[in-house]
């Protein structure tokens, strides 16, 4: 098992950041550490629904950046990582106008697949729950 890189930052970071995608959206990663992360969302016309509150696929979009950014401090420069599967629970809505946090955290990091869980707030109250399942890649 590959030892957390608290001290650098992986190379996939900076292509996460810049992702034309996550730009338009206005997602933002503020901390990416010791397997965890935090990442904001604020809530606009262009990550909403008809009914102006955060278009579920948004939320599941950014629950899975949520969880590689997590993962990516505990996988060697080399390897990167794809979603094997996710599961989100959205419980409440996020109106336009607000800032939704989504912090992930690894549960654990296998040779070949990791567990990640992320919880999306709002003003402090949770809005949804994942549990995110990556593969993790090597090149050959």
């Amino acid at each position: 098992m590959t030892v957390p890189l608290a001290s650098m930052q992986h190379p996939q970071l900076a292509l996460v950041r810049e992702l034309p995608l996550h730009k338009h959206l206005g997602v933002r990663v503020l901390d990416s550490s010791d397997g965890q992360s935090l990442v904001e969302l604020p809530v606009s016309a262009v990550s909403a629904n008809p009914s102006n509150v955060l278009h579920g696929g948004i939320i599941y979009t950014v629950c899975d950046i949520a969880a590689y950014v997590a993962l990516l401090t505990m996988l060697a420069p080399a390897e990167s990582a794809v979603t094997h599967d996710l599961h989100v629970s959205c419980l409440r809505p996020a109106p336009i106008g607000t800032l939704v946090r989504f912090e992930g955290k690894v549960v654990q990091r296998g040779k070949r697949l990791a567990f990640v869980d992320v919880t999306a707030t709002l003003e402090g109250k949770v809005i949804a729950t994942a549990r995110v399942t990556k593969s993790i890649v090597s090149p050959p």
